[in-house]
């Protein structure tokens, strides 16, 4: 299978710096998991392991500005789930939990926040804090005159559909947390959830689009630091649309060539 070639019109990574697919490309085939032994494609989402025939070397890492944890829906298919594509991406910076199984964050409240987006949410702007003692990340600039502090050190995201997010947004260990929203963005996900909006994000969109905002807000301009956490849903995205085009022209050829 050879990449996607979108036009402009079609690609809405086009501004983006998302490295190569090749190494993806040439371990296009199922493989067994060295961690559970499960076949499986380009890594397991369950161990959090690339397959035979991926080098990891050659897959991008993100260091992020801020530590994320993911809480799933056990509801949730892990292999349908883009969550998983933050944690390979960027091992470090991102934890996922299933739910009931997850920590209490009701007792770090003062440093954690929720994405989500309440009555109550605010944008990144309000989350900030003139006390300069507090600790900031590695690649944060010094230059505190030009740029806030913010008053967090971990954000918390709910992979779930929307009718599914209820269950675990109220869960006690959740309570007391500050809740923010973001600046609305269309999504590019092509499993697209029934009665929602386009603005209504799949995870990895959500991460990126925050610590996208978090950059410009808290760090200073965004030039594509965080782009390759869309590594693989760049990938997926275009294999979805090689394959309906595939399917159309397939269509086309049938149609201008009835059968008599």
């Amino acid at each position: 299978m050879e990449a996607f070639n979108a036009t402009k019109k079609e690609d809405p990574f086009m501004q983006m710096k998302i490295s190569s697919h090749d190494p993806l490309l040439q371990g296009m085939k199922r493989s067994k998991c060295s961690g559970c032994n499960s076949s499986r494609m380009y890594f397991c989402y369950t161990c959090y392991k690339y397959v035979e025939g991926v080098d990891p070397t050659q897959i991008p890492l993100v260091k992020l500005p801020v530590k994320i944890d993911i809480v799933k829906h056990p509801r949730e298919l892990d292999g349908k789930s883009t969550a998983v594509h933050a944690k390979m991406i960027s091992p470090e910076h991102v934890q996922i939990y299933t739910y009931p199984a997850i920590p209490d964050y009701s007792a770090e409240a003062d440093d954690v926040i929720l994405l989500y987006p309440s009555d109550v949410a605010q944008t990144l702007s309000h989350f900030t804090t003139d006390d300069t003692s507090k600790e900031t990340s590695d690649n944060m600039e010094k230059d505190a005159a030009c740029h806030k502090i913010p008053s967090f050190k971990k954000i918390v995201l709910i992979d779930s559909t929307w009718n599914q997010v209820h269950g675990i947004k109220t869960d006690e260990r959740l309570q007391g947390l500050r809740h923010v929203v973001l600046d609305t963005k269309k999504t590019n996900y092509w499993r697209s959830q029934s009665h929602c909006p386009e603005t209504y994000l799949a995870t990895i969109e959500a991460i990126h689009l925050f610590v996208q905002q978090y950059h410009e807000s808290f760090i200073g301009t965004y030039n594509g630091e965080y782009d390759n956490l869309l590594y693989f849903f760049k990938f997926f995205y275009g294999m979805v649309h090689q394959n309906k085009h595939k399917k159309e022209e397939s269509k086309k050829q049938k149609n201008s060539n009835p059968s008599k």
